[in-house]
């Protein structure tokens, strides 16, 4: 680390505003696309759990002397004069699929073995044996055993849950998702004002201020290392990192500025990235 000791004796001088102002640091064009990446992670569980309702799955077409049960991402076909009971399952675990209220779907397992289930989470249902045996529950059972031995054409669906069992995604990921998106895709406000004889830095989460009388400044070319607590992204550095010279409280715009302001005051070491960071340094060199 290069570090420059200000002196005491240097006459005090108010930076400018210019000179305080944070380092602009350009937005990589790479970070809007990753940023909508992170976000549309975050909405995809949420897009699982309307997506079923929403194209009327798991569904059982019957046609042709057949009946195909339907998932959001599976299909199985159950042949005429497969054999079928009506069955009470025992508690199912997942192997695969998902488990959600009013869309039980994929590879389960029973003590009777592994199943292919096709249905809305009810122990209730029609059993056939396939390979493996399928599970479906359609609201109407009966309609439906009366369709497929007809060989009339027809589709049904599982009954619906209450809505305030598939309320809860809603509630969970959407605030969520929007915390994360304007995170990610607004720029964080770091300010680096002075008044009277005191420096405040404000962050979006944080605000800090630095007595001059009470506060050593430093220079350093040393860049942000391994980020230990915070945020981390182009233009915002803010919590813990690691440098050569040990741990810093950053509030900075850039992780690798050409020269950057370390104020120790309160038993803590800063880093902060003003655009003229020796003018600053020479203000608190005064104290």
């Amino acid at each position: 680390m290069s570090q420059n000791r200000v002196s005491q004796g240097m006459t005090a001088k108010l930076p400018s505003p210019a000179a305080l102002a944070p380092v602009q640091v350009p937005t990589p064009k790479w970070w809007p696309l990753a940023a909508g990446v992170v976000v549309l992670a975050l909405l995809l569980p949420l897009a699982l759990t309307v997506a079923p309702s929403l194209l009327g799955l798991p569904r059982y077409e019957v046609a042709g002397g057949q009946i195909v049960a339907r998932s959001l991402a599976a299909s199985t076909v159950i042949p005429a004069a497969t054999p079928v009971e009506r069955a009470t399952l025992p508690r199912l675990s997942k192997r695969i699929g998902s488990n959600m209220p009013g869309y039980m779907v994929g590879r389960f397992t029973s003590p009777a073995g592994e199943l292919a289930v096709f249905g809305n989470g009810s122990r209730e249902g029609l059993l056939f044996a396939t390979q493996p045996p399928t599970f479906i529950t359609p609201a109407d059972p009966d309609a439906l055993l009366n369709a497929w031995s007809k060989g009339n054409v027809m589709t049904f669906r599982p009954a619906g849950v209450p809505a305030e069992q598939n309320i809860w995604p809603l509630l969970l990921f959407l605030p969520l998702a929007g915390v994360v998106a304007s995170l990610l895709l607004t720029k964080p406000r770091l300010t680096y004002e002075i008044h009277d004889d005191t420096l405040t830095v404000r962050t979006r989460a944080s605000t800090t201020t630095f007595p001059r009388q009470n506060t050593q400044a430093s220079l350093t070319t040393d860049p942000l290392g391994m980020r230990l607590f915070g945020t981390g992204m182009p233009g915002y550095h803010t919590g813990s990192f690691a440098t050569r010279s040990g741990n810093v409280q950053a509030a900075a715009t850039s992780a690798r500025p050409v020269q950057a302001l370390l104020l120790e005051h309160g038993g803590k070491r800063y880093y902060l990235t003003p655009s003229d960071p020796a003018a600053v340094a020479a203000w608190f060199g005064q104290g």
